[in-house]
């Protein structure tokens, strides 16, 4: 078969799994051929040779997983991160996340930055392309999670740019005097039904307890028992209530912000120091 013949045939075999079917047939055959998809688009004559090995691509995702594991590669906030089973796959709504940080760093001359639960690093990452005199510590309870990210700051050469600590929490954090505290934790609650292709991901990034707020409870407690300033984290879209409630003990008031969908998604909380 020749591409144009290969991709027709992957768009059907997709449909009932992907909601972009044709998108998604070229980024596998792009992926598999090790070119871009504008190359496949301008060689619908050109015939391959791996329909074998792209069948098993399509089986894979047909099957659920995600097509970032498929392929190692994610884009996020304009680069590309790579991710596998070890790590989260980072989302769109994310990089609110980012731009609220970057924000709020642009206020210090030279922001101390530490990042909880820093998962594949692109928070942090991003953090030091946009804030080049920022000081930053991505910290994360998994080993494998910190390995991902130090791939990914290497790559993105912002590895001289960032101190990886594992640790849970701030346990393993000897230095409590810093500006910004910022996380995407995990916030779904421990028995709640999820998505198929959510199963390929690490439970240790997803599930945040009983209720699902236990570690953001914790990250605040421990946000209040240091010096920074500032707290950015993200959240699930149905925890602001709880969240505000918690903090209304310590009479704190968080400023909370909303995703694209128009869903509440996090917050920023500064206290005075």
């Amino acid at each position: 078969m020749n591409i144009k013949e290969i991709l027709a045939y992957a768009s059907v075999y997709l449909k009932d799994v992907s909601e972009i079917p044709n998108k998604e047939s070229r980024i596998l055959l792009a992926h598999l051929l090790g070119c871009d998809i504008l190359w496949l688009i301008t060689h619908e004559d050109t015939l391959v040779t791996c329909e074998k090995h792209y069948q098993k691509l399509l089986e894979r995702r047909v099957n659920h997983e995600p097509i970032e594991y498929i392929t190692s590669k994610v884009s996020f906030y304009g680069e590309d991160f790579f991710v596998d089973k070890r790590v989260l796959i980072p989302r769109p709504e994310t990089e609110l996340l980012v731009d609220l940080v970057a924000l709020v760093g642009k206020e210090f001359q030279k922001p101390r930055i530490v990042e909880i639960g820093c998962g594949s690093g692109v928070i942090s990452i991003m953090l030091a392309k946009l804030l080049p005199q920022a000081t930053i510590t991505a910290i994360d309870i998994s080993h494998d999670a910190l390995d991902v990210a130090y791939i990914n700051a290497k790559a993105l050469h912002v590895d001289q740019k960032i101190k990886f600590l594992q640790s849970d929490l701030l346990a393993n954090f000897e230095q409590k005097k810093f500006d910004i505290l910022v996380s995407n934790p995990p916030y779904i609650a421990n028995d709640e039904s999820l998505h198929v292709g959510l199963s390929y991901e690490p439970d240790l990034a997803l599930f945040g307890g009983v209720i699902g707020d236990e570690i953001l409870v914790r990250i605040i407690d421990a946000f209040l028992c240091t010096d920074a300033g500032i707290l950015a984290c993200e959240m699930g879209y149905d925890q602001r209530e709880k969240i505000a409630q918690y903090l209304k003990k310590y009479g704190l008031v968080a400023e909370f912000y909303k995703d694209l969908a128009g869903l509440d998604r996090g917050f920023i909380l500064k206290k005075e120091l």
